[in-house]
C-alpha cells in the first residue's frame, strides 16, 4: 500500500540521516538498499500505514509475525538458521513482542543475514535499542488524491461518501479502507460518527497487541475528545495515564499527552456520535481547565500553548477543518530565505489564481512585500524540502507603509497608531495540504503569542473571513477598493495577543455561538432586559448573586449600562451584538424578523449577533461585579 520508488530516493547514506533524526522515507527500493548496507534495519509508522503491506514486497525474505503465541521460540529458531534470505521481524509492537526480540538485539545471536525489524515506534524508542545502530525507515502518509482513488477502488460511488473517506482518513490507508467498510454496511456519509465509530472498533482491535490497562479504551476516548490531557484533566490513575502515554498512536506534548492526527480526529468523532452528553460535559470542562491554567501561568510562551489548546475545543466545524485538521501534516515551517524568492512567487501565484484574483496585481504586491520585509514570509515545507505553503506577513515599521497601506487602507493609521513596534500584518496563506496549512497557520499563532503582538489580517477569502469570526477577532470591515480586483474586498481583523489580552481572547472564546440557544446566563440576561421595568420581577433573577448587583435597580442599571457599552463598541461584531440588544429590548416593540430587515442582516446572522450579545453581557456583568469585591468597590 505504499508506492514504490527508485533506488535513487535514498538521499545520502541512511546511517547518516538516521543519526541526523531525519529517517529516510519507505519504498520497497529504500528498503531493499537499506538492507544491503545494515545488518539492522528499523521499517516504523503508524498503525494501519502500511508496514506489512510494503515486507511483503520483499520476497524472498523470511517474514515470522511477533504477534504469534510462540514467537520468543520462533524468533531463535530464524536466528539460528543457515540461509542467505533476509529476516524480517513483523509486529515488534508491546512488551511480548520486544520480549521476543532480545535474542536478535544481542550481538552473539545476530543473524549472518540482513534482519528488517517492523514497529509502530523507532526502536531507538525502546529500552536497549537506543544504541543499538539501527537503520531507521518511516513510511509516509498518503496523499488526499491517493485516498480518492483508493474509496473509488472501494467502489464508492457518492461523491459524499468518498470526500468523507478523505477528510477522516488523513492520509492512512487503514482508516480509509475501515471507513469504506463503514459505508458499505450501511452507515451514511451524512453522519460521520456512526463511520468513525466502526472505524475505531478497527483501530481499538489492532491496538490489542500493545500494554493495555482494564479501562484505556474509555481513556483514549477522553484523550482524543480534550485534544490534550494531563492527569489533573482526564482524572485518571498514574496506571492508566502511563499506559496511555504507552500506545503508539500517542504522543508527549507541553499540555499532557494527545492522541496523534489523524486518529485523534477519529476517536473523537466516535466519542461525540456514542456519548454526546459526555462529550459536551468533557469538553467544557477542559475549556474551563485550560483558563484556569492561563491565569495561573506566568510564561508567555506556555500561555500561547495553553490558549491553543482552548482553540482546539471550540465546537465550530470551521475552526476544526482549518486548524485542526485530520492530518498529520508532515513537513516543516520556517523563515523564508533570499534563496526562496522564486518558490514564493509560485505559490502566490497559485494563491492568486486559487481566489480568482488578479495574478499581475498580486504579483506586484508580493514583490513590494519581498522588497520592504525580506524575511517575512514563512515558508511550509514538505518531508523532502519542497516549499509547498506560503504566509505573507509584513513587520509594522516605517519601512513597510507601503506595503501595509494597500492590505489596510483607511484603517492603516487607526489599528497601527502607537503599537508599531509590536504589530503584524497578515496578507495570504495558502498550502493546499490541509494538515501543513494547519500547522503554518498555528505557527502564526504561537509567534504572535510568544512574542505579545497585536495580529492584524487583511483577508478578500470567505473562509477565512469566517474562520476569523468564529476565532471571535476584532472585526473593523473593508478595505475602500478590491484590493485583489476578484469581486471581493478584504475585510480586516485584529486580535491584540499581550499577555493580558490573551485571557481576555480566551473568555471570548468560550461565548462561540454553538448551534442552539444563548448560554445558562446568556438566557438569564434576556429574561431580565425582556423585564427591565418590573423591579419586583428582577427581585427574583438569578443574576443576583453578586455584591455589585445587590438590588434590583443595581441590576437594572448595570445591564442598561452593559448593552449602551456594547453597542458603542469599536469591534463590528460587538456593536452589531449591542445595537440588536438596545433596539429588540429597550426600543420601541417589534419582532425579531422586523429588527433582522431593519439592521440588513440574515436570520442566521441576526441570531448569532443575538447570543452572542447575551452572553457577552452575561459574562461582562459577572466579570464587573466580582470586580468590585465585597464592598461593592
Amino acid at each position: 500500500m505504499i508506492d514504490d520508488g527508485p533506488a535513487g530516493s535514498v538521499v545520502g547514506d541512511l546511517m547518516t540521516e538516521a543519526a541526523a533524526g531525519a529517517p529516510a522515507l519507505a519504498t520497497s527500493d529504500v528498503l531493499r538498499v537499506a538492507m544491503d548496507r545494515h545488518r539492522l534495519v528499523n521499517l516504523t509508522g503508524p498503525l494501519g500505514s502500511g508496514k506489512s503491506w510494503l515486507v511483503s514486497r520483499l520476497s524472498p525474505a523470511s517474514v515470522l509475525d511477533l504477534s504469534r503465541g510462540d514467537a520468543p521460540d520462533a524468533v531463535r529458531a530464524a536466528l539460528a538458521e543457515s540461509t542467505t534470505r533476509p529476516l524480517v521481524l513483523d509486529g515488534a509492537d508491546g512488551p511480548e513482542a520486544l520480549a521476543a526480540l532480545e535474542h536478535a538485539r544481542l550481538p552473539r545471536e545476530a543473524p549472518a543475514v540482513p534482519l528488517l525489524v517492523v514497529s509502530r515506534r523507532s526502536l531507538l524508542a525502546q529500552p536497549g535499542w537506543t544504541l543499538s545502530g539501527a537503520a531507521v525507515i518511516e513510511t509516509a502518509p498518503w496523499s488526499d488524491d491517493r485516498i480518492a482513488r483508493l474509496a473509488a477502488g472501494a467502489q464508492l460511488a457518492a461523491p459524499a461518501a468518498r470526500d468523507l473517506v478523505v477528510r477522516m482518513a488523513g492520509g492512512n490507508p487503514l482508516i480509509a479502507c475501515a471507513a469504506c467498510r463503514a459505508l458499505h454496511a450501511g452507515a451514511s456519509p451524512e453522519v460521520p460518527g456512526a463511520v468513525a465509530d466502526q472505524v475505531v472498533q478497527e483501530i481499538t482491535e489492532r491496538l490489542s497487541r500493545e500494554r493495555l490497562t482494564p479501562g484505556w479504551q474509555r481513556a483514549l476516548d477522553k484523550l482524543a475528545t480534550v485534544w490534550g490531557g494531563d492527569r489533573e484533566l482526564l482524572e485518571e490513575s498514574r496506571e492508566l495515564f502511563e499506559t496511555l502515554g504507552g500506545l503508539s498512536l500517542v504522543t508527549r506534548t507541553e499540555l499532557g499527552l494527545t492522541v496523534q492526527e489523524p486518529f485523534r480526529a477519529v476517536f473523537e468523532q466516535a466519542h461525540r456520535w456514542r456519548q454526546p452528553a459526555a462529550h459536551h460535559g468533557l469538553r467544557s470542562r477542559a475549556h474551563t481547565h485550560r483558563r484556569r491554567q492561563l491565569a495561573a501561568e506566568a510564561s508567555v510562551a506556555r500561555r500561547g500553548r495553553l490558549a491553543e489548546g482552548t482553540m482546539a475545543l471550540i465546537d465550530d466545524t470551521v475552526v476544526r477543518e482549518t486548524l485542526f485538521p485530520a492530518s498529520a501534516g508532515d513537513g516543516a515551517i520556517q523563515t523564508a530565505t533570499p534563496g526562496d524568492a522564486d518558490d514564493i512567487g509560485g505559490l502566490m501565484h497559485q494563491w492568486a489564481r486559487q481566489g480568482g484574483m488578479d495574478t499581475r496585481r498580486t504579483e506586484r504586491l508580493v514583490e513590494r512585500w519581498l522588497h520592504d520585509d525580506p524575511a517575512g514570509f514563512r515558508m511550509a515545507r514538505d518531508r523532502d524540502g519542497r516549499a509547498v505553503g506560503v504566509m505573507g506577513l509584513v513587520s509594522v515599521a516605517d519601512r513597510t507603509v507601503g506595503s501595509m497601506e494597500p492590505l489596510l487602507q483607511q484603517h492603516t493609521d487607526r489599528l497601527m497608531g502607537g503599537q508599531r513596534t509590536r504589530s503584524l500584518v497578515l496578507g495570504a496563506a495558502y498550502c493546499p495540504e490541509r494538515g501543513l496549512h494547519a500547522r503554518l497557520l498555528r505557527d502564526l499563532l504561537h509567534h504572535v503569542m510568544a512574542n505579545s503582538l497585536l495580529l492584524t489580517v487583511s483577508t478578500p477569502s470567505p473562509r477565512y473571513q469566517q474562520l476569523l469570526t468564529n476565532l471571535r477577532f476584532h472585526q473593523h470591515g473593508t478595505t475602500t477598493d478590491d484590493v485583489y480586483r476578484c469581486g471581493r474586498k478584504p475585510e480586516i481583523y485584529s486580535q491584540d495577543f499581550g499577555q493580558d489580552a490573551i485571557t481576555e481572547w480566551v473568555e471570548r472564546l468560550a461565548l462561540v455561538p454553538g448551534p442552539g440557544g444563548p448560554s445558562a446566563t446568556g438566557r438569564d440576561v434576556g429574561q431580565a432586559l425582556a423585564h427591565l421595568s418590573d423591579l419586583a420581577w428582577l427581585a427574583h433573577s438569578p443574576l443576583l448573586r453578586s455584591p455589585g448587583t445587590q438590588t434590583a435597580e443595581d441590576l437594572r442599571k448595570a445591564l442598561r449600562d452593559g448593552v449602551a457599552t456594547l453597542a458603542d463598541s469599536d469591534a463590528l461584531e460587538d456593536a452589531e451584538a449591542g445595537q440588536i440588544l438596545l433596539h429588540y429590548y429597550l426600543g420601541r416593540r417589534q419582532t425579531h424578523q422586523q429588527l433582522a430587515r431593519r439592521l440588513h442582516m440574515s436570520r442566521a446572522t441576526y441570531f448569532r449577533r443575538l447570543r452572542y450579545g447575551l452572553d457577552l453581557l452575561g459574562q461582562r456583568l459577572a466579570d464587573s461585579t466580582a470586580s468590585r469585591g465585597p464592598t461593592g468597590k
